[in-house]
């Protein structure tokens, strides 16, 4: 559904360093920051800008023989940051403004003399107790997406004020207060002695780690979130971690700061560094990021003994530091058109056999299992009401807890309605399978099935816009990237018997320099017709008839095929954009464009959807992908009050669990352990295993398991 050019989006672009000292915001390229520690080694002066570096610490073993091309550092991937404030980009004295580098530059400025921080020689940005000196900048309504990892370098004076409780250091979206903000927070506990990261999922999150009380010592921290886990690492030392769900964007439009702007400090605190990423870590990253953080301050001795970075600083970079992404290809995309009409030579005819496919995921709704966005867990099925918040067009799309309801569950047909209705406005329903920060279900290659009906009514009928679709997943995590839709099918109240279906490449939300970046839309048609004998179908199906109707999308290595009711629609070469993994979206939208009628407000108007099915094939679910060492097991019995366990056959600090009974998915379980019960007698037992810390994050299936008896 191309919502995308309904809401124009401005990006910014990265420019020159020339544009750059004339005043245009700019991502700064640095070649060099102050990488090493204080010693008797020679700094690293430049940075790619022609500007001195911050003097380097003293180094580890052999560290004077490193090479400055050798040494790692943040800004080697200028894309993974969001906002970076390096101290060494200030000169010595007040602190009016202090202007970030990323791909989403900002000033973070005090117009107010008595309330600027003070930048003191190499000791970093001083905030002093007593006071509100604090640096600010706009709400970032994108944060819930964007701020996926934080590196903080501070230091507290501590032990001089051990009665205080969180001293600010930096708050994104919190200078209003509330339980909405913290996106992240991070702040000193001097009553406790540890260094605090905090996020809002509707409930504060912090997690925390011991941190020097004297004010000579900086203090490093690494926070991110990742995949259902905020986590923490401090100093080299990880905390234990705990769940959290979506973030909501910030809709008071309160804004940010460094210091505080709500209560005079509780201590001296004095910054080094801020950076704040997108993208969700590997392991490796954030051990180098912390690497990286410790020496540049001179505390890689107090690094843990089996950390990797404690004899020596993080050299090079590989290929952690660059994870797969969709690269556009322009030639690719362009050659696509060549096949022409070629795509309808089998429009009519009975689809291609479906063999070798199995079912891995299967939602025939004898429950309702759509939650809402802001409240599904880790093994919930469908969120809604999905991350666009026009997804409606005309009507507001609508949480499943509004009343009176747009998500209608039938428990005696096992089906669930997509409401319209007028509440003072239209409003609907629409879900997806992820929330608003990616979590959730996703999948490349395979069938994608609905069957659903819509309203009985003839025509002039309203703007009614439904679909079934699917989006890129990873447009929620990089929003430097091309956001990748594939329209299964969508209809409008013009002509129900005209079936759309089209792929669409949108710009990103955050404009980038990379040639492997569309920088504007591009979109292609698939098919676009009447489903009628004159175009070879047995008969016409116009959708509004009130009957169920069947469709699907199949997406193999070499050809996609579409299909509705049995018959073939098109079939095209499998593009990278096809084969994208993607989640999907459903919808009953409301575009009064888009019919020659005006819908009745007294009147209902239901999308029916009886199941929504994915099946892959049995070659794709048996290949171990990289970083597995083999495909995921399973230890146990298959007998009831028995249970089952997975054996992950991979090394991940953090993994994801999805268990299947028969496909279907089993709502709350999402352990690496399920115990059987009676509802799973005569049925088989799968788990779907992501290990989210691994480098691009690589899944893979457990075997069925006996059928339980």
């Amino acid at each position: 559904m191309n919502v995308g050019s309904l809401k124009k989006r401005n990006g910014w672009q990265r420019v020159s360093t020339e544009e750059s000292r004339a005043g245009t915001p700019t991502m700064t390229s640095r070649i060099s920051r102050r990488d090493l520690a204080r010693g008797a080694c020679a700094a690293l002066l430049l940075t790619a800008s022609g500007r001195p570096g911050r003097d380097a610490f003293a180094a580890g073993p052999d560290q004077g023989s490193q090479q400055k091309g050798q040494l790692w550092h943040p800004d080697l991937f200028p894309e993974m940051i969001v906002k970076s404030w390096y101290q060494e980009d200030l000169a010595e004295g007040e602190v009016s403004s202090w202007q970030s580098s990323g791909v989403k530059p900002v000033a973070a400025v005090q117009a107010e003399p008595s309330l600027c921080p003070t930048k003191l020689g190499k000791d970093g940005v001083l905030f002093k107790k007593g006071t509100k000196q604090a640096l600010t900048w706009p709400a970032d309504n994108d944060a819930p997406y964007l701020h996926r990892w934080w590196l903080v370098i501070a230091r507290c004076d501590s032990a001089a004020n051990s009665d205080a409780n969180n001293v600010s250091v930096l708050c994104v979206n919190g200078a209003e207060g509330g339980s909405v903000h913290r996106q992240p927070r991070v702040c000193f506990r001097p009553s406790k002695s540890t260094f605090v990261s905090q996020v809002d999922d509707g409930k504060i999150k912090s997690e925390e780690g011991k941190c020097s009380t004297d004010f000579g010592g900086w203090n490093v921290m690494v926070g991110y979130r990742r995949g259902f886990v905020m986590q923490v690492v401090v100093n080299g030392v990880k905390t234990a971690g705990q769940t959290i769900y979506a973030l909501a964007p910030n809709r008071v439009k309160s804004e940010s700061f460094m210091g505080d702007v709500i209560n005079p400090m509780g201590a001296d605190v004095a910054i080094d560094c801020v950076i704040i990423g997108q993208s969700e870590l590997d392991d490796s990253l954030i051990d180098m990021l912390m690497g990286w953080g410790m020496w540049r301050v001179g505390r890689q001795s107090d690094l843990p003994s089996d950390h990797p970075y404690r004899q020596r600083p993080p050299s090079s970079v590989d290929a952690n530091n660059k994870p797969g992404r969709y690269a556009f290809d322009s030639a690719s995309w362009e050659s696509w058109a060549a096949i022409g009409n070629e795509r309808y030579a089998h429009r009519g005819e009975a689809a291609p056999p479906i063999r070798g496919y199995t079912t891995v995921f299967f939602d025939d709704f004898d429950s309702n299992t759509v939650v809402d966005d802001s409240k599904g867990a880790q093994a919930s099925i469908w969120y809604a009401p999905t991350s666009l918040a026009n997804v409606g067009v005309d009507a507001n799309a609508q949480r499943i807890s509004a009343s009176p309801s747009s998500y209608v569950h039938d428990a005696a047909s096992h089906t669930l309605a997509l409401r319209l209705l007028n509440k003072g406005r239209w409003r609907t329903g629409a879900f997806s399978s992820v929330n608003n920060n990616g979590q959730g279900r996703c999948w490349g290659k395979g069938i994608f099935e609905i069957r659903a009906r819509f309203p009985k009514i003839a025509a002039p009928r309203p703007g009614f816009f439904p679909a079934f679709w699917a989006y890129g997943k990873e447009h929620l995590f990089w929003r430097t990237r091309n956001r990748l839709e594939t329209d299964f099918w969508e209809y409008d109240g013009l002509n129900g018997a005209y079936i759309n279906i089209s792929q669409h490449v949108h710009k990103p939300k955050l404009g980038y320099a990379d040639p492997e970046i569309a920088t504007a839309g591009v979109h292609r048609k698939i098919a676009g017709y009447q489903v009628d004998p004159s175009n070879g179908f047995p008969a016409t199906v116009d959708i509004y008839d009130g009957e169920f109707h069947t469709w699907y999308a199949q997406i193999e290595d070499d050809y996609s095929y579409f299909v509705i009711d049995g018959w073939e629609v098109a079939r095209v070469p499998t593009s990278p954009e096809l084969a994208a993994k993607k989640y999907i979206m459903v919808d009953f939208a409301y575009d009064q464009n888009k019919g020659h009628a005006q819908p009745d407000p007294s009147q209902t108007y239901d999308m029916v959807i009886d199941y929504i099915r994915v099946r892959q094939t049995e070659t794709d679910l048996a290949r171990v992908p990289p970083g597995f060492s083999a495909l995921p097991t399973l230890s146990g019995r298959a007998s009831p009050s028995q249970a089952l366990t997975v054996v992950p056959n991979v090394v991940a600090s953090q993994i994801e669990c999805l268990w299947y009974r028969d496909g279907i998915p089993i709502v709350g379980e999402a352990g690496t352990g399920y115990e059987l019960g009676s509802q799973d007698m005569g049925h088989k037992i799968r788990c779907h295993v992501r290990a989210v810390s691994v480098l691009d994050q690589p899944e893979a299936w457990t075997p069925e398991s006996e059928t339980v008896a």
